[in-house]
């Protein structure tokens, strides 16, 4: 066992678990085993984080104004189509909703924009892996 991410699959490559949609926050993430009495565990490492620069292809990004109070999954599904993406949403305006999960009505939410998901999600997977570590 080992919570370095030196070990551990991703577990869209693990075939006794369910495959995760890209949108998927833990998608993101390794998944590592531990044997106990005969029985195999899957856990991640709730360490690791993910978290966007500040510099940001503006291209990538497009603006939603907040009509009235209401969580980040119902922004994505808004946005995406889906409740998965609200921790995009979340990352990229931490500054303005602190450690709120919800939206006041007026607010201005950066997004990605919907086509750009998959190249970000790939971007993401690509550069929090660094010598098979997670980061």
């Amino acid at each position: 066992m080992s919570l370095t991410g030196t070990t551990g699959k991703y577990q869209n490559n693990i075939e006794a678990l369910q495959k995760l949609p890209l949108s998927r926050y833990e998608r993101i993430f390794r998944i590592f085993t531990q044997g106990k009495n005969g029985k195999q565990f899957y856990f991640y490492n709730i360490l690791n984080k993910i978290e966007f620069p500040d510099n940001i292809d503006p291209d990538l990004l497009d603006t939603h104004i907040v009509t009235a109070r209401e969580p980040l999954t119902t922004t994505s599904h808004t946005l995406y189509g889906d409740i998965d993406s609200w921790w995009m949403i979340y990352l990229l305006n931490k500054p303005l909703l602190k450690n709120k999960f919800y939206a006041e009505g007026g607010m201005q939410l950066q997004f990605i924009r919907k086509n750009q998901r998959g190249l970000i999600y790939q971007q993401i997977t690509d550069t929090t892996v660094f010598s098979n570590k997670h980061f």
